[in-house]
């Protein structure tokens, strides 16, 4: 699963934060941390865990952090048209 937060304010205008976590094969919970800006991105943290309760923690302190930070959801859903015809 993935979470992209985006800032749109000051200095770091147009950063984006990517998290991506989820199980792997061992059963065992993993949490991958990419920053990104235009064409430039580098994961700068990774982490793994036996818990699925110790991922859930430290993903919403760092999400905690980041809104702080000006850094908000990128609704995807916003940008997609959907168009119903009766």
């Amino acid at each position: 699963m993935n979470i992209l937060l985006k800032n749109e304010f000051g200095r770091a205008n147009g950063n984006y934060i990517g998290y991506e976590y989820g199980q792997d094969l061992f059963g065992y919970y993993y949490l991958d941390i990419v920053r990104s800006k235009k064409h430039c991105s580098e994961k700068i943290e990774s982490h793994l865990f036996e818990k699925p309760s110790e991922l859930i923690c430290i993903l919403d302190d760092h999400l905690y952090r980041r809104e702080r930070l000006n850094y908000f959801p990128v609704n995807l859903a916003k940008n997609s048209k959907t168009s119903t015809k009766a």
